[in-house]
């Protein structure tokens, strides 16, 4: 059977989401790799730089189940993107006011704490959006790669021409737009009827079942391994000698790889099956950090490198958040994708980055930190394996039900 068109007011509020994803991701291409950059400028060592990005995704991990709680209960995720988005510029226009340590701390502490209100509720509103047309999320997923892309090769070119201390500013210009986009948006209705035997009771029934423990876990050791790439990828990069505008554009060109990645993941994951697409990013991945470590002399390697964060990412996000939609019961999705943020990226990142911190040694141990990284994704690999089989008959059947 066929499904419905999508309604126009659907249609309508997927363009809207599409400039939400990309105003999103436009203030993390500012954040993501200029943030170490704009430290260092300030004075701070690679241990401090590696404390404060601790510090700032560790907030990551309290932020969604508070949020995604409040969500649920109150049936609306509206509110909570909008407050982190106004939170946001606010938080990171205060960076201009002072640059000593524990300032930047806090203001960055809070930052992601409500920062991190936006995505997890952005998903639910995007799938409850679609409805039955789920297979189209990576569509609009795609506008946070193209904003990534935009702002990351115009705002390095911008930092190089003004100077590395207009960070701030910038990045809050583009939480701006985010406050702008969002406010076009509606909360669509949600179903929250339990319809099957797996999604009947306690969330915490299916929280403690191996088949999300490892998955959580896998998560969370894919996005430690991520952390030495989010903290000090355009530093060493710098380090290495390659001008501003080549570590923006190999940056873009990761990201670009996403963006195609996300316009067939859909029929990828729902042709293959969610673990075995999990796995195979995760090995992926582990190849990444390990070229990495000892190519990144050599700028077609890095072309390479960069290239396979269409699996590192892309792939692997879009299989994970699928795997969140069916695992969890909608009156759920919430709080299921709060767990995906904040133990995965919130506790990850913030165990790769104060380790990071650590071995970097001012660039010294760049090449350790990237070969730790691979071996964490190699354990991540494992743990998929614990996951139960989805095979590619039924993942098909999921997606014409969904």
């Amino acid at each position: 059977m066929s499904l419905a068109p999508l309604a126009p007011a659907a249609r309508r509020q997927s363009r809207v989401l599409v400039c939400c994803y990309f105003s999103y991701f436009a203030v993390l291409a500012v954040t993501v790799p200029y943030l170490a950059v704009y430290l260092d400028a300030i004075g701070f060592s690679s241990r401090e730089i590696g404390e404060l990005v601790a510090i700032i995704t560790a907030c990551r991990i309290f932020g969604p189940p508070l949020w995604a709680t409040l969500a649920d209960r109150s049936g609306r995720c509206l509110p909570y993107i909008r407050m982190g988005a106004v939170a946001g510029s606010l938080l990171l226009l205060s960076l201009m006011f002072s640059h000593s340590y524990w300032w930047i701390a806090l203001s960055m502490g809070l930052l992601s704490v409500f920062w991190s209100a936006i995505l997890p509720q952005m998903e639910v509103l995007s799938l409850a959006t679609l409805n039955e047309h789920s297979e189209l999320y990576p569509k609009i997923r795609v506008g946070g790669s193209l904003g990534f892309i935009a702002a990351v090769l115009v705002i390095g070119e911008l930092l190089a021409l003004t100077g590395v201390e207009r960070f701030p500013l910038y990045a809050a210009a583009m939480a701006a737009l985010l406050v702008i986009c969002v406010c076009a948006l509606y909360e669509p209705q949600r179903n929250f009827k339990i319809t099957t035997e797996a999604h009947s009771g306690s969330i915490w029934k299916r929280v403690k079942r191996l088949q999300f423990v490892a998955f959580l876990l896998s998560t969370t050791l894919l996005q430690a391994s991520f952390a030495p790439f989010y903290a000090f990828f355009a530093l060493y990069l710098t380090h290495l000698g390659y001008a501003p505008f080549a570590v923006g554009l190999l940056i873009a060109l990761g990201v670009a790889a996403e963006i195609f990645m996300f316009l067939v993941a859909g029929r990828v994951v729902a042709r293959y099956g969610v673990r075995n697409m999990l796995l195979i990013c995760m090995l992926l991945t582990a190849l990444r950090w390990a070229l990495l470590s000892q190519l990144a002399t050599v700028f077609w390697w890095l072309l390479i490198i960069q290239g396979l964060h269409a699996f590192s990412f892309a792939l692997h996000h879009a299989a994970a958040i699928r795997f969140i939609h069916t695992y969890f019961p909608s009156a759920e999705h919430s709080r299921g994708q709060s767990l995906y943020v904040g133990f995965g990226f919130g506790a990850g990142g913030a165990l790769g980055a104060w380790i990071a911190g650590l071995v970097w040694q001012q660039q010294e141990g760049a090449s350790v930190a990237f070969m730790g990284a691979a071996l964490f994704a190699l354990c991540g690999a494992a743990l998929t394996l614990l996951m139960r089989a989805d095979s590619p008959t039924k993942s098909g059947q999921q997606r014409r039900q969904l």
